[in-house]
């Protein structure tokens, strides 16, 4: 059970991510043995809220039992983070947190445990540990510029821990055109988009004026958590030798400078700068982000 006893305490949420947010909660009231029921339909949260009033205060002398509180991503497409707080006015304490994929949905029951569901409305196994995004639209001819790609951002469904890692694998054709330095950058931040703070670069020797089909892979490690954030990358390319993409380095290792992980809503996602007049096509993104409860 969840109990709200003074005219100051209140259940609310936090979310982390732009999406939609449908929320639902069930109660007794006891006022001096004299027991109502009642519930509450939040309004559709939309976008990233912080406080919104899951449970309101009871009257005064009135202890309020909640039964059941149900956090609903009705989003086809958005991942959220939300965060169940108690409140007594002054103190706020987090209850649980919580990624919820698309049309995911989690329930506090009468008994006071939380059960993390699937879009299918399957209990979700506690023991994965890997989150996943992907694409596999055509991407480009472009990549001139910075850009970032389309399925590698992935939210942290719990602050990193050591050990927590962010592997990636796109693929990527070149025309003759470009013969600029291929930059592959880790970016991490609440935006999902180049506005996201680069932890690591990887510069690749300059292309050359030849067709190319090619792989770059990504991965990369927390070496240190907290305040003091460190990150860890390695970034190969497979192509042809010498001609192409790239016409000598095939592997670029970088260490970030520290950061801090803690922040809310935190996601990490990559972006590809192909250089002047590249125009490349990505046809297929793969990205997981692994060891992370």
């Amino acid at each position: 059970m969840l109990l709200l006893t003074s005219t100051s305490d209140q259940v609310l949420l936090d979310n982390s991510a732009a999406g939609s947010i449908q929320a639902h909660a069930s109660y007794m009231d006891n006022n001096a043995g004299t027991i109502t029921p009642g519930r509450q339909n939040t309004p559709t949260i939309t976008g990233i809220v912080t406080g919104t009033v899951l449970v309101a205060s009871p009257g005064s002398g009135v202890q309020r039992n909640v039964k059941e509180i149900i956090i609903h991503n009705e989003s086809p497409t958005a991942t959220n983070i939300v965060d169940a707080v108690h409140t007594d006015g002054t103190n706020r304490h987090d209850l649980i947190r919580c990624t919820l994929l698309p049309e995911e949905t989690l329930i506090l029951d009468g008994e006071g445990r939380w059960t993390h569901y699937t879009a299918d409305g399957a209990v979700k196994s506690q023991t994965n540990l890997v989150s996943y995004n992907s694409s596999t639209a055509a991407q480009g001819a472009g990549f001139a510029s910075d850009t970032y790609l389309t399925g590698s951002f992935i939210l942290f469904p719990t602050a990193p821990k050591v050990g927590t890692k962010f592997k990636l694998k796109f693929d990527v054709s070149k025309t003759a055109a470009g013969t600029a330095t291929p930059i592959i950058t880790v970016r991490l931040g609440t935006a999902g988009s180049t506005a996201d703070t680069a932890r690591n670069t990887f510069t690749f020797s300059a292309g050359t004026a030849a067709t190319d089909v090619g792989t770059f892979e990504v991965d990369c490690v927390f070496r240190a958590v907290g305040a003091s954030a460190v990150l860890q990358g390695r970034c190969a390319l497979t192509s042809q030798a010498t001609t192409g993409i790239s016409s000598l380095l095939k592997t670029q290792q970088s260490t970030s400078g520290s950061f801090d992980s803690t922040t809310a809503g935190l996601g990490i996602g990559v972006s590809v700068n192909g250089g002047a007049s590249a125009a490349w096509t990505v046809q297929l993104v793969d990205a997981e982000l692994v060891n992370t409860a």
